[in-house]
């Protein structure tokens, strides 16, 4: 068997160009792929007639009988073939052959389908004036209508040869025309709303995303995106069940699509192309999509460092001893020069410790994830990104050339950040003695002058330090108490507790402690240090430092205030950065530019604060936030952490003015996929937090905040993206519930029946009560909460039962039910009008 396979998204010069082959050749069919463009279907449809005994559907053929094929308009195979099977190329794209074990015939013409016009006439072919429209509408659509720039005179000629044959215009019109259907017109609006602009210098770029399922080529209906008319590129990511696919489009000769996409191992030519990836979310290709945009041409080979030192396989433990001092890493050669894995100090620390000197380096060498030099690329460092190691090595023909640093790739993505000068800061100090005695309960200051007593005795200095001072200003409770030493706290742990019955922990390695006192308090311990770093790949350096040392590594000013409570200077609050007046101005401050680039999670603690407080970012904060938020930082950071926040987040008392700064810098929709907070979002969020309140009334139960947070928050998403979303940042609770979730939520819409939307809510999950409290309409919201109400108030209960002479049994059980539903009903006025009924009907 002859075809011509057409690609998925196959469009109407693809088409056109296969039509005309069959004409050349009518022993060939038309293999038509599962996907194509809307106009494809058009045209099938409307010519019907003429595609009846020409088209085969891919999943209607054995593969094994084709003999030869021909690929028209694209050098990509979309289906593996027989090793035996002959293959031509036909392509009118300007650019080399991708494979040269294939025949190939490349073209510069506006449109394929006129290589082949200009055989039909050379051969002197007969054609009908239906074969000739189906072929003019290929030149047509490929041409735009003869307005693109690679339009050739070539084009027009067959279009005129065509012409003079004859063109049924009415049919032709029918498939040219733009008239869509309410599924193209629901993709269109999606794509529309969700089209952002990318912040590429001198180009006009966008992307959208779309999770409508449509049936044909959504390619075909981009054009008709009023976003991306006169953009000089775009980019759309098409999200599915289990991949994601990418389609690009450029209008500018200096923005080559396929050269980006390839590195999403996709493929096409220099205008279109196309790509399809697994594993990463819309905002981790927008960010990659924005650096290959920015660096263009780039080379990512300076991020391969050969700093780490090299040992045989068969060097003693004993010979190390010195080598471990400095490095954490070391890199292990066979016999023969290649790379054979990792060997760390700390095993080799533990191998001398337990006499193991003879040991040789390969005994215990691991086995790290390593990078093939000839694979790496943009894509590859996203992944490395999500792989928990500090280090990968990289082999090039399996020999060590040296090592990529994950810090170096987030440095290599932000390195036009300038570090900026260390702003001069002046010390000030404030008497706090007695705002600390009116804040905190006498038996905490009792202990904070015992620890100051001692610490004077100790020559040490001891402060309250961070978030509780902070909140001593602010006037808001907090009794969660750190204590920073300028000396050795866990030497001033243990000599408090000398001579008292406490229970406390020590640390000696972090240089930290806590102390468990009376009534439940506690108190943390740490000492003042500064971490340095030696050289990539050492060990920090963790040293004792000063007090303003220690408080330069953290996050925001207003955490940065300490009270002495050192009996020499008991009670004087420290300033170094300011933060008493960012705290009155109600504002955020970084301490330094590269804040959000060492600790991504910064982010979003800088927008719960300035949420719980009612602060404002500072300028320069705003800014560096939301250029770290564009450069896609959050991607990178531990998903975990961001986990740990968020439960934070939906725990604070004002969590929607929270979110909505989420939203308002666009924090929200790079952590969850698609979602914002609208008008319809926030009073479904305000609606959440009072049933939340209710139901503690109705239904008592310890409601997780998080969980009905997240469902409402992702309430607007097709299933799938939001147990996507919830699995990503390890929401594990509220992925595993996720499907009965959403289950039993369209049961209950379902139902107009108060009787048996109870009945649904007697076996649902209360996990998520509140959330489908909050979701439903009006009218069943109403009926869930009556039912609550009579649930707490029965008309009668099993005692009433009893006094009437009734025994415990099926038909107790039966009779209030039926009393139930009825009181539900409303059938009863009072319990009166029950006894009645039940006597007339059950004890007759």
């Amino acid at each position: 068997m002859q075809v011509v396979i057409l690609q998925n998204g196959a469009d109407l010069d693809e088409l056109s160009s296969a039509y005309a082959i069959t004409l050349l050749n009518p022993d060939f069919k038309i293999l038509l792929p599962n996907s194509y463009e809307l106009k494809v279907k058009k045209t099938l449809d409307v010519f019907s007639e003429k595609f009846k005994d020409k088209i085969i559907k891919i999943n209607q053929l054995d593969i094994s009988k084709i003999t030869k094929a021909i690929i028209t308009d694209h050098q990509l195979l979309d289906i593996t073939l027989p090793e035996n099977v002959e293959i031509e190329i036909y392509d009118h794209h300007p650019k080399k052959a991708y494979s040269k074990k294939y025949k190939t015939h490349l073209y510069k013409t506006g449109a394929l389908t006129t290589i082949f016009v200009e055989k039909l006439k050379r051969e002197k072919i007969k054609i009908d004036s239906i074969d000739a429209t189906i072929l003019a509408l290929g030149i047509y659509e490929d041409t735009g209508g003869f307005k693109y720039k690679g339009t050739t005179s070539r084009d027009i000629k067959a279009y005129q040869f065509l012409f003079e044959v004859g063109i049924d215009l009415n049919r032709f019109m029918k498939v040219i025309q733009d008239r869509f259907d309410l599924p193209e017109l629901e993709l269109l609006k999606e794509l529309q709303v969700n089209a952002e602009f990318l912040p590429i210098k001198d180009f006009k770029i966008y992307i959208s995303q779309t999770s409508i399922r449509y049936n044909h080529d959504v390619a075909g209906l981009l054009k008709y995106v009023k976003a991306f008319e006169d953009a000089d590129a775009y980019f759309v990511v098409i999200n599915q069940k289990n991949k994601k696919t990418i389609i690009g489009r450029s209008a500018d000769e200096n923005i080559d699509v396929n050269k980006i996409l390839k590195h999403f191992d996709g493929g096409g030519h220099k205008y279109a192309a196309s790509a399809q990836i697994t594993g990463f979310s819309y905002e981790d290709i927008k960010t990659i999509l924005i650096y290959l945009l920015e660096k263009e041409p780039f080379n990512l080979e300076h991020l391969i460092i050969d700093d780490l030192p090299k040992i045989k396989f068969d060097t003693k433990f004993k010979e190390l001893e010195n080598l471990v001092k400095t490095y954490k890493y070391m890199i292990v050669l066979d016999q023969n020069g290649k790379y054979a894995g990792i060997l760390t100090s700390q095993t080799v620390k533990l191998g001398l410790k337990h006499g193991l000197t003879e040991e040789k380096a390969i005994t215990f060498t691991e086995d790290w994830y390593v990078v093939n030099y000839s694979d790496l690329n943009i894509l590859k460092l996203k992944k490395l990104m999500e792989i928990n190691s500090e280090i990968f090595p990289v082999i090039k023909d399996g020999k060590y050339i040296g090592v990529i640093y994950k810090k170096d790739i987030v440095k290599h993505l932000l390195k036009d950040i300038l570090e900026e000068n260390l702003t001069h800061y002046h010390l000030k100090t404030y008497n706090f003695k007695q705002k600390l005695e009116k804040f905190f309960p006498k038996i905490l200051i009792e202990k904070f002058k015992e620890i100051g007593e001692l610490s004077q005795k100790l020559g040490y200095r001891s402060f309250i330090i961070g978030g509780v001072v902070r909140d001593i200003i602010l006037n808001r409770p907090n009794l969660d108490v750190d204590i920073i030493v300028e000396g050795d706290a866990p030497t001033l742990i243990k000599e408090y507790v000398k001579d008292k019955n406490y229970t406390f922990y020590i640390y000696n390695e972090f240089m930290t402690g806590q102390v468990m006192i009376e009534n439940g308090l506690k108190l943390d311990f740490s000492t003042a240090r500064k971490e340095e770093y030696q050289s990539p790949g050492a060990y920090p350096k963790v040293e004792k430092a000063t007090l303003f040392e220690d408080l330069y590594r953290r996050d925001f000013t207003i955490n940065t205030l300490a009270i002495e409570i050192t009996s020499s200077n008991y009670g004087i609050l420290i300033d170094y950065f300011n933060a008493i007046k960012d705290i009155k101005e109600k504002r955020i401050r970084i301490l330094h530019s590269l804040s959000f680039v060492e600790d991504p999670i910064r982010i979003l603690r800088a927008l719960r604060f300035a949420g719980r407080f009612n602060f404002k970012l500072e300028k320069n904060t705003e800014k560096l936030l939301t250029y770290s938020v564009e450069k896609g930082l959050l991607s990178v950071a531990p998903k975990g952490r961001i986990n740990l926040e968020l439960n934070l987040a939906f725990e604070e008392e004002k969590v929607i003015e929270i979110l909505k700064l989420y939203d308002k810098y666009k924090v929200l929709n790079k952590i969850f996929t698609q979602t914002h907070i609208d008008s319809k979002k926030e009073i479904l969020l305000q609606k959440l937090i009072d049933n939340l309140v209710l139901l503690q009334h109705l239904k008592p139960y310890n409601y997780s905040k998080t969980t009905n947070f997240l469902y409402v928050l992702l309430s607007h998403l097709p299933t799938e993206l939001i147990y996507e979303n919830l699995r990503l940042y390890h929401f594990d609770k509220e992925a595993k519930l996720c499907d009965k979730f959403v289950q039993d939520f369209n049961e209950i819409l379902k139902l107009e029946d108060i009787f048996q939307i109870y009945k649904i809510l007697k076996k649902i999950n209360l996990e998520y009560l509140p959330a489908i409290l909050t979701l439903v309409d009006e009218g069943r919201n109403k009926k869930i909460i009556k039912i609550f109400e009579v649930e707490k108030k029965p008309l009668i209960k099993g005692e009433d039962l009893i006094e009437l002479g009734l025994k415990p049994s099926k038909l107790f059980k039966d009779i209030l039910e039926d009393v139930f539903e009825k009181q539900l009903k409303e059938v009863f006025k009072n319990k009166d009008d029950v006894i009645k009924y039940i006597k007339s009907k059950y004890l007759v």
